[in-house]
């Protein structure tokens, strides 16, 4: 009788750890995907805001810009992840002192992302804006 007491414990807890593990393992995976969507954000974050800390100064150009995007996104391991460049107004050469630049850039998540679990509600993309001042007297 103590055999099939144990042999139902041990049946029951079999089941048990089938319909929890799958439960387990999507918590893990999505916690780990969530991680890596939060250090890609701040990497294009990073990215945007060098940008635009090099776009504010007085004799910035929108190449300058550009070439600032492209050296940190290749930092990061972003260079060819289709990533995209927004600089507004288009001609930064041309602002006045005090007058705001902002730089966007945006990547498609599909193109970064890590694991790829269809499941975990993603953003289709990250995407980062930064607003600064036009130095100068």
């Amino acid at each position: 009788m103590a055999s099939m007491k144990n042999s139902k414990s041990r049946g029951a807890a079999t089941i048990e750890m089938a319909l929890v593990l799958p439960l387990l393992m999507m918590l893990t995976f999505g916690v780990i995907e969530y991680g890596w969507i939060f250090l890609k954000l701040q990497q294009v974050t990073g990215a945007a805001r060098h940008a635009a800390r090099i776009g504010v100064t007085a004799d910035a150009t929108n190449g300058d810009i550009s070439n600032a995007v492209t050296s940190l996104m290749s930092e990061a391991g972003l260079g060819a992840s289709g990533y995209q460049v927004t600089i507004s107004p288009g001609n930064t050469a041309g602002l006045a002192a005090g007058q705001p630049l902002n730089v966007t850039v945006a990547v498609p998540y599909e193109n970064v992302e890590l694991i790829g679990i269809p499941l975990i509600p993603v953003p289709p993309s990250l995407r980062a804006s930064v607003t600064m001042a036009k130095e100068g007297s």
